[in-house]
């Protein structure tokens, strides 16, 4: 950022200083000009006033007009000899060339602009007479010493302060640089010492290796970016570790949780009937315990990113399956269920695996039996929207209060309206699956009574 500011104010002030400059040279070059010339038109008019009166004042102005300014001045004739000569040397080839081009009625060349290295001497000359008539000519070597020094000293002036501005710009630049770096300085650190924490705490296989991504920008911008990258690959790497400990854990407790119901029910053979009621409470704990082990294994393998060749599965033959296979069991309840099934919508595809799906619709038709109750209406449906499909299932059911509605995805959360077993992870398995292959899930209160809850899954034509 400081480099940006600095290069930008440096042209700014170049774009002032630089103009500045040359026009105090034209300025210069003009007011000399002005000057000589007026010097050399002076001795041309006294040139002709002598012809006319026949006083020979002419060379003693000549020689004063040297030793005053120390400037060489030659007046001629119209044959190009002199009349009056002091300092000046007329053999020369340049004083002959603009000797002959005043005789022309031409006088000369003046500078358009001075400066410090310009040349020291610029001939000036003036014809004696005008129009068509020349009588003769002056020719005046005037020193460009004074302009010139008048042009280096006001672009001293002019780079003295250019560079003034420069250093207030620089301190400017340098305060409020730090000003807006510094919190990015601070949240590089910050996050360096978030990510190193869990960089230190990973096992050696879980470390991240893969190498950092090339950033372009501000050196601040670009140590901010690296970090964030160690960091979020840190996360990920814990969030991974994570899972399989929870996999691992689950998969771990299943095996003893499954002897230990086999034991139970060994020993309700032999316990008396004054235990038989804390048998059947035990029995009744080791089963929900087991069902939050198989839900959590599931729950671990659905947050598993999904591999990127994802095979799909035809939505409405997979909803007819399940449908068919919850009926009885909704029958059984009092529960009333209708598939609402569109006859164009035949051969709809979606891209997620058939195993998730149907593990998806269990869920949702296992809930809507378990707690919409008895003398309930269940509707499950499908339609394509846009490039999705959404899929629903609403029930008419006592519903989830609406404080409730967006805590019920949540992991071990169960509504107040909800009984008997359960483990509170159903609709969390469904979201995990559903957004794996970049599907949304939406909860929400169905009218008058009751609960929807609609899927979008992608479609696919494979």
């Amino acid at each position: 950022m400081l480099l940006v500011l600095m290069i930008y104010s440096t042209v700014v002030v170049l774009a002032l200083s630089v103009p500045l400059a040359l026009l105090v040279g034209r300025e210069r070059a003009q007011r000399f000009g002005e000057n000589r010339a007026s010097a050399a038109t002076f001795f041309a008019d006294l040139s002709l006033r002598e012809d006319e009166s026949g006083e020979p004042r002419l060379l003693e102005s000549v020689r004063r007009y040297n030793d005053l300014y120390g400037e060489g001045i030659a007046v001629v004739d119209r044959t190009g000899a002199a009349r009056a000569l002091s300092g000046l040397d007329l053999t020369r080839a340049d004083v002959q060339q603009t000797v002959a081009g005043a005789l022309r009625n031409q006088r000369g060349d003046l500078p358009s602009s001075l400066t410090p290295w310009s040349q020291s001497t610029v001939l000036i000359a003036a014809p004696v007479g005008g129009g068509t008539q020349v009588d003769g000519a002056v020719v005046l070597a005037a020193s460009t010493d004074s302009a010139r020094r008048d042009v280096a000293f006001a672009w001293m002036v002019i780079a003295a302060g250019a560079l003034l501005i420069l250093a207030t710009v620089a301190a400017i630049a340098v305060a409020l640089s730090r000003w807006v770096v510094r919190p990015l300085t601070a949240l590089s650190s910050r996050v360096h010492s978030f990510g190193g924490k869990f960089h230190d705490q990973l096992p050696i296989d879980e470390v991240p290796t893969t190498e950092p991504a090339a950033y372009d920008g501000p050196p601040e911008v670009r140590e901010l970016s690296r970090a964030f990258d160690a960091m979020a690959d840190d996360v990920e790497a814990a969030t991974a570790a994570q899972r399989r400990l929870v996999a691992d854990t689950a998969h771990a407790l299943r095996n003893p949780l499954a002897a230990l119901r086999i034991r139970m029910d060994v020993l309700g053979m032999r316990i008396p009937d004054s235990a038989h009621e804390v048998h059947l409470r035990t029995t009744v704990e080791v089963d929900r315990l087991s069902s939050v082990v198989e839900d959590l294994l599931v729950l671990a393998a659905a947050e598993t990113p999904a591999s990127s060749r994802t095979i799909g599965c035809e939505l409405g033959a997979v909803t007819t399956d399940r449908v068919e296979f919850w009926s009885s069991t909704m029958t059984a309840a009092g529960i009333d269920v209708r598939l609402d099934e569109p006859d164009f919508e035949v051969g709809l595809r979606v891209a997620i695996p058939e195993d998730d799906l149907i593990r998806i619709l269990d869920a949702l038709l296992s809930n809507a039996t378990k707690y919409a109750g008895e003398g309930a209406h269940v509707e499950i449906g499908y339609r394509t929207l846009g490039t999705d499909a959404m899929v629903w299932v609403a029930d008419t059911g006592p519903g989830v209060p609406a404080d409730e509605l967006p805590m019920i995805v949540d992991r071990f959360f169960r509504a107040s309206t909800a009984h008997g077993a359960g483990t509170g992870l159903g609709l969390s398995i469904v979201r995990a699956l559903t957004e794996r292959t970049g599907g949304r899930l939406e909860v929400s209160a169905r009218r008058p009574s009751g609960l929807r809850i609609e899927l979008r899954l992608p479609t696919t034509d494979s």
